[in-house]
């Protein structure tokens, strides 16, 4: 065995070490980066273009490739990157993967059959709550009961790590939606891969969680152990007769090619002014309320934003509302823009519906602009990377899965937090600090393109109607304060979609409801289970708002 004092050497070397291999697309920036100790970031905001820096990285791996992710689907992009890490293994690189139990828990097979597949792959599941992956529903519905704690503390954190230079860390899983190849959905997402030393940084943090009690080795699993050592493995073999899929033809041949990855990712890096990756530390859960370095590095931007603030989540559920109150009224004139989901392109109907709960307070209190995704953006193209082979279903819809947040046209955080109380309190998270006007303006870009009129519509107060309008607004706050019968029907707030000839404009502003027409609280999903069962969260479960 290594001695400590030698495998601290070895880890300086290959931190140190710039990893060369043939046509090297980003070998300009790494050379800078050895001597200037400079950052270079690529934003990747198209899910090929993600899936592609990926599959290149590890196709070109020399040493090591880490991957920590909450999700990871057998579908055809899961099973494909499996693939391709099966061959990284196969010259000598070492992988390992962690992934958040739960997830774990849909792929029992494909972990037991990738536990035992080479020497060089390792799997480790995240904060397990049961000694078997397979524990069916009574021991599940027994272990939420028994250890909810437990249950509900889980690892959100998405890095990627090649070699020790190369991180990739942002909001995406591992599932067709989130590469482009969704049929039923495309997540809209955001990664930024990285090169210098945030890197290591990332190394870093997902050492600390690998090497963390917390982290379980999956073989390790009694069912797993058991499948292992039965033979009784149920997928198809990707080490014999595996062909890549047609929906991957044109991505594995770029891959392959420096020139085209060039062309599609790294001549469109930006050398960065300042970046720092922020990362909550393993079992965040037991800091009771203190708060966690995500959380608080998003804290103290949002309270030393002065002039504008741009968020883009997919969940709206703000549950401490003093810090935006305040921040309102030091703040008077500040442009507070956000991006989310409308009920037809969210794909949790329970978080929106805590959203809607709040809709009121978001627009009166803290005059937010807010723009909610339409399930199908007229711009749809432009968002994505178009994939021949992919048939998208009828009732097909984009939906914003980006966690991004810009303020004061400099600093832009980047990564899996999600504004809601899952992430202040209870996942770990991870992402990347950024101040870089340039890199601002590129991410900043790309936001204004999903909230035009085009693409998303936007939410605003009524139109006021004299005594009526002062009446059931009152009647709404009562309701509201009613924790398990918000009954009243007539809220504060709906969708506006732009007139024809109409200019694009806040609500608050004097000319709103000459240039925009009402379209309903839901449009895109009316009278659809999505619609019934957001009234009926909003209506009796406001309790559970904290821990969606």
């Amino acid at each position: 065995m290594l001695s400590k004092s030698f495998s601290f050497v070895l880890c300086l070397f290959f931190a140190n070490a710039i990893f060369a291999y043939p046509d090297n697309p980003y070998q300009e920036h790494l050379v800078d980066v050895k001597k200037t100790q400079a950052n270079y970031g690529y934003l990747l905001e198209h899910g090929d273009d993600a899936l592609l820096a990926r599959i290149h990285l590890i196709r070109n791996a020399r040493e090591s490739i880490d991957i920590q992710t909450f999700i990871w689907k057998p579908d055809e992009t899961g099973v494909f990157v499996f693939y391709e890490l099966w061959q990284a293994a196969q010259r000598g690189v070492k992988v390992r993967i962690l992934i958040d139990d739960l997830s774990i828990r849909e792929i029992h097979d494909t972990v037991a059959y990738l536990a035992q597949l080479s020497e060089n792959i390792e799997i480790k599941q995240y904060n397990p709550v049961a000694d078997s992956i397979n524990i069916g529903v009574v021991k599940t519905v027994t272990t939420i009961a028994t250890q909810f704690g437990k249950y509900n503390h889980r690892m959100h954190n998405k890095i990627v790590v090649v070699d020790g230079q190369y991180g990739i860390t942002g909001g995406r899983n591992y599932q067709n939606d989130y590469f482009d190849r969704g049929v039923n959905r495309t997540f809209l997402d955001r990664d930024i891969l990285v090169i210098g030393s945030v890197a290591d940084d990332m190394s870093k943090s997902f050492e600390e969680y690998w090497t963390d009690d917390l982290a379980v080795f999956s073989k390790e699993m009694k069912d797993v152990r058991k499948t292992i050592e039965t033979d009784s493995i149920k997928i198809p073999d990707i080490t014999h007769g595996y062909e890549v899929p047609a929906m991957f033809s044109e991505l594995s041949k770029c891959a392959s090619q420096a020139a085209c990855v060039n062309e599609r990712i790294s001549s469109k890096g930006t050398k960065l002014d300042q970046i720092e990756f922020v990362a909550d530390h393993p079992g965040k859960h037991e800091d009771g309320d203190d708060l966690a370095e995500t959380t608080e590095s998003l804290l103290e931007l949002i309270s030393n934003t002065h002039h504008k603030m741009i968020f883009q989540t997919p969940y709206l559920v703000v549950h401490t509302k003093k810090l935006f109150n305040d921040l309102r009224k030091e703040n008077p004139e500040m442009d507070i823009i956000v991006s989310t989901n409308s009920l037809g392109a969210a794909d949790h109907f329970y978080a929106y519906a805590f959203s809607f709960k709040n809709k009121k307070h978001y627009l009166k209190k803290f005059e937010w602009q807010i723009h909610e995704m339409k399930p199908n953006p007229l711009d749809f193209s432009q968002m994505m990377h178009p994939i021949p082979q992919i048939e998208r279903a009828e009732n097909h819809y984009a939906c914003i899965h980006a966690k991004t947040y810009l303020f004061d046209n400099e600093v832009v955080w980047l990564g899996s937090f999600n504004l809601d109380p899952r992430s202040a309190r209870l996942n770990t998270e991870a992402g990347v600090i950024i101040r870089d006007p340039e890199f601002y303006e590129l991410v900043e870009s790309n936001i204004e393109l999903k909230i035009t009129a085009r693409n998303a519509w936007s939410i605003g107060p009524r139109r006021k109607i004299p005594v009526i309008s002062f009446f059931n607004s009152l009647i709404e706050d009562i309701f509201s304060l009613i924790p398990f019968a918000n009954l009243w029907p007539f809220t504060y707030s709906t969708s506006y979609e732009l007139r024809d000839g109409g200019v694009e404009m806040p609500f608050s502003a004097e000319d709103f409801h000459k240039n925009y027409k009402g379209v309903g609280q839901f449009p895109g999903a009316r009278m659809t289970q999505k619609a019934i069962k957001t009234r009926f969260t909003k209506a009796f479960l406001g309790p559970a708002q904290p821990i969606i």
